[in-house]
């Protein structure tokens, strides 16, 4: 029988769909494969592609604070025990820092994924400085840390984090299968702009708004289009203010959640990430992959996928003024420019974040892992 893989993050959702590509793989290696997550009604479609699931409710994604930060800790330790897997893999913040700690405590190996640094780095001196000194402490403790681009890993290593071995994994891996170019969104039917992901902040949303505000009235058959998740327990979360300010404007709807995203992007003529920073960008790499242009800001993670007059527009992080200046640029160009644009995002993708190109490499660092592991018993 293949040895058993956890698989440890702060949602049931984020395994389901982040980590498709990775779960997919190890159950055709023929892995035992237990997903550890607080539970929201994505863990039955979890069970009934072929992983364990095992609830864990004490993983609060926005709790804060020393002593719940000890239970989780003491929570995984158990729990670790109590499923024995042979080796580990932790995704987002907390199973990153309290995760790592607490398999090295029981001597199991594990991989702690970094998907982005995001906001701890980018708002409060104090958070960052805690956080940093958190990741210090706790990522040595891994036997591989994984980072989705080059910028993160280097931003690690500044800060005094050292590891027992570093890997580049860019992205979550896309099924091209999936997220295929359709008719939908010929670029000649209309202008339709697609801002796809969380309703946070720091995604760039008020530059956004400012953004169709200076321009709306140049573009009188536009239509700006905003689909995810606005949740207000999170810390990020857009204010109020700005958000209702934004949606007001001429022609900007807002979707909310969906489910099934390749719609509303096959309908789009471009898509906008104007963010302040990313891991890699799960919403421009299924946008790239069904063949859209993209406009996105010079930061990590975007920067990699925004080649200006290649796969669309790079613009300034922060800059409301560049992002109207793309999006006019975008409206104006020419169907068989966008077409051409969307293409080779589309080859991009295939060429260096693919499902298979993505699940590969982990399969690789596992199978490495779990050898070295056998051979030290």
């Amino acid at each position: 029988m293949k040895p058993t893989i956890l698989l440890v993050s702060n949602s049931a959702f984020n395994i389901l769909h982040f980590r498709k590509s990775l779960w997919r793989m190890l159950l055709h290696e023929g892995y035992d494969v237990v997903a550890l997550a607080p539970g929201d009604g994505k863990e039955k479609l979890l069970e009934a592609a072929g992983l364990r699931f095992v609830d864990l409710p004490s993983l609060q994604q926005y709790g804060n604070g020393p002593v719940s930060d000890v239970l989780l800790y003491r929570t995984l330790v158990r729990k670790y025990r109590e499923l024995q897997p042979d080796l580990i893999l932790h995704f987002t913040i907390k199973p990153n820092i309290y995760g790592s700690i607490a398999a090295k405590k029981v001597d199991i190996p594990s991989i702690a994924t970094i998907t982005g640094l995001g906001t701890t780095w980018l708002n409060g001196v104090l958070l960052r400085k805690i956080t940093q000194a958190l990741y210090r402490f706790s990522l040595p403790t891994s036997n591989v840390i994984v980072g989705q681009n080059a910028h993160d890993l280097e931003a690690l290593q500044k800060i005094g984090v050292k590891a027992k071995e570093w890997q580049l994994i860019p992205g979550s891996g896309i099924d091209m299968n999936e997220f295929a170019p359709n008719d939908l969104g010929a670029p000649y039917l209309a202008k339709h702009f697609l801002f796809l992901g969380r309703m946070l902040i720091d995604k760039g949303l008020e530059e956004l708004f400012n953004a169709w505000h200076q321009i709306h009235h140049l573009l009188p058959d536009a239509h700006l289009h905003l689909v995810g998740e606005l949740d207000r327990q999170h810390p990020r979360c857009i204010p109020e203010k700005i958000w209702k300010a934004g949606i007001d404007l001429p022609r900007v709807a807002y979707h909310g959640y969906q489910e099934n995203v390749r719609k509303y992007i096959g309908r789009s003529q471009v898509v906008i990430l104007p963010s302040y920073r990313e891991g890699i960008p799960r919403s421009l790499l299924e946008s790239m992959s069904m063949g859209k242009p993209i406009i996105a800001t010079d930061v990590p993670g975007c920067r990699e996928l925004a080649v200006p007059r290649k796969t669309g527009w790079r613009v300034p992080a922060r800059s409301s003024a560049a992002l109207a200046e793309a999006i006019l640029q975008a409206s104006r160009s020419k169907p068989e420019e966008l077409s051409q644009l969307g293409s080779n995002g589309r080859k991009l993708v295939r060429e260096g974040y693919s499902e298979a190109i993505v699940a590969q490499q982990y399969l690789e660092i596992i199978q490495d892992l779990l050898e070295k592991n056998k051979a030290q018993q």
